[in-house]
């Protein structure tokens, strides 16, 4: 295996514990393996702006790679330097269909995060908040309308589309009677959950954009991730890293499977594989 110059952390299930903590024993390991000079870069399903808040505890000065990656945000700029969103003509052949399934939607623009009224998924993002590091004061922006066709008209790039229902049926459904030639990504990120970028838009893919263009080897990154959005970064890089906490199905595509994100299972592949 190459030398490692680059450690790519997912972050729910990851990186952050079942409190969305970061342990003190992956605090110290990251910071050793900076001391060494390699590079951490947050690859994230979240908005740039649920993100920050933990980029700027853990003092990084690489980018995000967000929401499944279909953008990288620079920090320093606080500016989304490269990405695809999702076109009109995709999301309005979306959008009657999650209506028609009575799907709750969240819509990932630059300027903030898209709902409609009376979210339930957005009502625990916002609990979510209490949870993020102090020290930090630009806070997420929820824009609020009943229409999400109008949300999009009027704050595009639409980068994201996060669906929840009360079922897994109800995704099943959606899963079902998507339109052929969408040409579109998702991944099911829980078995009521489902998130929607545009094709070609992927964790693995976007880390691998940014390794190349640093003039890096892919064999030289470590990755670490617990859902099936990770599984594209295990399929790119030199060592993949699933969590204790990951399903069996989503630990087959790993190399390593190390303890879970509440015993710093990053901090334990850390040492064994980096330090």
């Amino acid at each position: 295996m190459a030398d490692i110059a680059v450690i790519a952390l997912d972050m729910d299930g990851t990186l952050l514990t079942s409190e969305h903590s970061v342990t003190p024993e992956t605090i110290d390991a990251l910071q050793q393996a900076r001391s060494k000079g390699i590079e951490v870069i947050l690859v994230t399903g979240r908005h740039h702006m649920m993100a920050c808040p933990t980029h700027h505890q853990l003092k990084l000065d690489t980018p995000l790679i967000c929401a499944n990656g279909a953008y990288i945000y620079d920090a320093q700029t606080e500016q989304i330097t490269i990405g695809k969103p999702l076109q009109s003509w995709q999301w309005h052949q979306l959008f009657p269909l999650i209506d028609s399934l009575k799907l709750d939607a969240i819509c990932h623009f630059s300027d903030g995060i898209g709902h409609r009224p009376d979210n339930e998924h957005v009502l625990k993002i916002k609990d979510h908040l209490c949870h993020l590091p102090s020290g930090f004061n630009k806070y997420p922006n929820f824009i609020e309308h009943r229409s999400l066709a109008t949300l999009c008209e009027t704050h595009i790039p639409l980068w994201k589309i996060e669906l929840s229902h009360a079922t897994a049926k109800g995704i099943d459904s959606f899963i079902a009677a998507l339109p052929e030639n969408l040409a579109i990504n998702y991944d099911r990120t829980a078995p009521n959950g489902l998130e929607i970028v545009n094709m070609g838009n992927s964790k693995g893919n976007r880390l691998a954009e940014w390794v190349v263009n640093r003039g890096m080897n892919l064999e030289q990154v470590i990755a670490f991730g617990d859902n099936h959005n990770d599984i594209s970064m295990f399929q790119k890089v030199g060592l993949g890293v699933a969590m204790g906490n990951a399903t069996p199905e989503v630990q087959q595509y790993a190399d390593f499977v190390t303890c879970s994100n509440d015993d710093s299972g990053i901090a334990s592949a850390l040492h064994r594989w980096v330090l």
